[in-house]
């Protein structure tokens, strides 16, 4: 296995683990965006740029976030949170991690076409416009009936969360 591999495969690890047996909320959604990102990491290095950024948009940017509101919406604030900056084991995880990130972003900064290997891929394999296209052309009316329940659907949470008059 290559080094590129394992260093995401073991954060990708490290965060889940570190998530599952965090205490509070705020810690595991950070580690949940740890994982979030090493696993985008790892579809860049499977030469799937196109996974790697629904990855990072949806799930670490949409999703994420929603996550995190909920949570500041729902605690509140309290001694509790001193102690999570005296807690050795959350600084030491948040430096581990903060290495982590930065070897990504130097390894980003180096170029994806250097850390994938040269491979028997079809041309333009993961390019976001053959999905595109893919999805418009044979599949258009799979997509348009999708846009019209999601369509219903939000005229129907309107309707259910409309107070009565």
């Amino acid at each position: 296995m290559d080094p590129y591999f394992i260093v995401f495969f073991i954060m990708a690890l490290g965060a889940a683990i570190f998530m599952i047996t965090a205490k509070d909320a705020l810690p595991s959604a950070l580690g949940l965006l740890t994982v979030f990102i090493a696993l985008s990491a790892l579809y860049l290095h499977l030469s799937a740029p196109l996974v790697a950024i629904f990855q990072v948009s949806i799930y670490a940017g949409a999703i994420l976030v929603l996550i995190v509101f909920v949570i500041m919406l729902l605690t509140v604030p309290s001694e509790r949170f001193q102690l999570f900056q005296r807690n050795m084991s959350y600084r030491i995880m948040g430096a581990v991690l903060g290495a982590l990130m930065t070897a990504l972003l130097a390894i980003g900064l180096k170029g994806v076409k250097d850390i994938i290997y040269k491979r028997e891929i079809p041309e333009g394999f993961g390019h976001p416009h053959l999905f595109g296209d893919f999805l418009f052309r044979d599949y258009l009316l799979h997509f348009e009936v999708a846009s019209v329940l999601l369509l219903v659907a939000l005229i129907g949470a309107i309707y259910l969360s409309k107070k009565k008059a």
